[in-house]
C-alpha cells in the first residue's frame, strides 16, 4: 500500500506567534492569522479534527497542538485539550505533547498553573522551542523558567527542549546587532538542524552553501509525502504532510479525514504536485516550472529549497491552488524579521 495511515498529527491551532523567527516554515508571526483568512478553527472544528484522525487510522493517531504559539491563547488551548480528554479523544488519539516558544513563561506560578491544567487534561510532553532564532523575540531566560518547572510537575522524562544544548548556553540574540545576529543564525543554520522553506528559505538559505540545482535529480519525496505516517491540520482544515508545509493533501470538511486518506490513495500518482513530487522530487516540480516560465536560480540550499521556491513561483502565478496552500504562507516568507511583536491576552 503506497500510502501509510496517519499516525502522528499536529494540529495547527494558529497561525499567530508573538516572534516571527527567521527559521519559520510555516511564516508564522503576529498577524498570520488574520493573513489566513482568521481561519484559526473553532472548538468544535478541532474535536472533529482530532476524532477524525483517531478513527480513520487502525491503530489511532497520536496528536500533538502546535502553531504558530498555542499559549497565545490559553484558554482555547485548554478548553481543547480538556474538552478531547472529557469527549474521550484520548484513547485513541492521545496527547503526546503541546509545542511552545514560553514567551507567556514569565513568573513561576503562572507556569505550575498551566502546566498542571495540561497534565489534568492528558498532556503527554511539554516542548519548548530554543535556538537562536527564538531568542530574537523570546528571553531565554523564560524557557529556563519553563524547563525548570515542568521537570518538577512533569518529571524529566515528560519534557522536550528542541535544541538544549541551546538552553544551557544560549543568549538573548535579540541584544546583538544585526550583523552578529546574522552571523549567528547562519551558524546555527548551517549544522542542518533547519529545513530551508518557508520563511528560513528568504533569509537564510541564500547565505547558505549552495548548489546547482541538477545535483537533486533523482531524488524522490515518496517517503516523507505519502510514507511518514504524519500529517498537520490547520484551521481551515487543509491537511499538510508533516514535513513539508505548504502542500495539501485534502480538506477536511468538505470530506472526512478518512476520505482524505482514501482518496490521496487512489489518486495521488495523477497529482500535479503530490505526484509528482512522489516520482520524480523538486527536479521534477523544476521541469514542469520551467515549462510555464520559471528562471532558476543558480544555486539551492537543498532540495527543500528547491521545492519551495518552485512552489512559490507557483503560487504568485496563482497555478496549482488545489494542491498549494494555504496562499498566505507563501505570500508571508519574505515579511522582516525584526518587528516588534505584541500578542492576545494571556489570561
Amino acid at each position: 500500500m503506497p500510502v501509510k495511515y496517519w499516525s502522528f498529527a499536529g494540529l495547527i491551532v494558529t497561525y499567530w506567534c508573538n516572534a516571527r523567527c527567521a527559521s519559520c516554515y510555516l511564516c508564522c508571526g503576529p498577524g498570520a492569522d488574520q493573513a489566513n483568512g482568521g481561519q484559526h478553527g473553532k472548538l468544535e472544528h478541532w474535536l472533529g479534527v482530532w476524532r477524525g484522525l483517531a478513527e480513520a487510522s487502525p491503530t489511532g493517531c497520536r496528536i500533538h497542538i502546535s502553531g504558530g504559539e498555542p499559549f497565545g491563547d490559553w484558554p482555547r488551548l485548554i478548553e481543547i485539550c480538556r474538552r478531547a480528554k472529557r469527549d474521550g479523544l484520548l484513547e485513541r488519539g492521545p496527547l503526546e505533547k503541546v509545542e511552545t516558544n514560553a514567551f507567556w513563561a514569565t513568573d513561576e506560578e503562572t507556569v505550575r498553573q498551566r502546566l498542571r491544567a495540561l497534565d489534568e487534561a492528558g498532556m503527554g510532553k511539554l516542548t519548548i522551542s530554543t535556538d537562536p532564532y527564538h531568542q530574537q523575540f523570546v528571553p531565554i531566560q523564560r524557557c529556563r523558567l519553563a524547563a525548570k518547572v515542568a521537570e518538577e510537575v512533569l518529571g524529566a522524562q515528560r519534557l522536550q527542549v528542541r535544541w538544549r544544548d541551546w538552553l544551557s548556553e544560549g543568549f538573548d540574540t535579540d541584544q546583538f546587532s544585526a550583523d552578529e545576529r546574522a552571523k549567528l543564525f547562519l551558524r546555527y543554520a548551517s549544522c542542518g538542524r533547519d529545513r530551508p522553506s518557508g520563511r528560513a528559505a528568504q533569509s537564510l538559505a541564500p547565505f547558505l552553501s549552495c548548489k546547482p540545482w541538477s545535483d537533486f535529480a533523482d531524488k524522490p519525496c515518496n517517503d516523507r509525502l505519502l510514507r511518514s505516517r504524519h500529517v498537520h491540520v490547520d484551521g481551515q482544515g487543509l491537511v499538510m504532510p508533516g514535513t513539508c508545509a505548504g502542500i495539501v493533501l485534502g480538506r477536511i470538511g468538505p470530506r472526512s479525514v478518512a476520505e482524505i486518506w482514501h482518496r490521496l490513495d487512489l489518486d495521488h500518482a495523477t497529482r500535479p504536485i503530490v505526484g509528482t513530487l512522489a516520482r520524480a522530487g523538486p527536479v521534477g516540480l523544476l521541469d514542469a516550472a520551467r515549462a510555464a516560465g520559471y528562471a532558476p536560480r543558480s544555486g539551492y540550499a537543498g532540495k527543500c529549497h528547491l521545492c519551495w521556491d518552485v512552489r512559490q513561483w507557483f503560487v504568485l502565478k496563482g497555478m496549482h491552488k488545489a494542491e498549494l496552500g494555504p496562499a498566505a504562507v507563501y505570500q508571508a516568507a519574505g515579511d522582516s524579521l525584526g518587528d516588534e511583536a505584541s500578542g492576545p491576552s494571556e489570561t
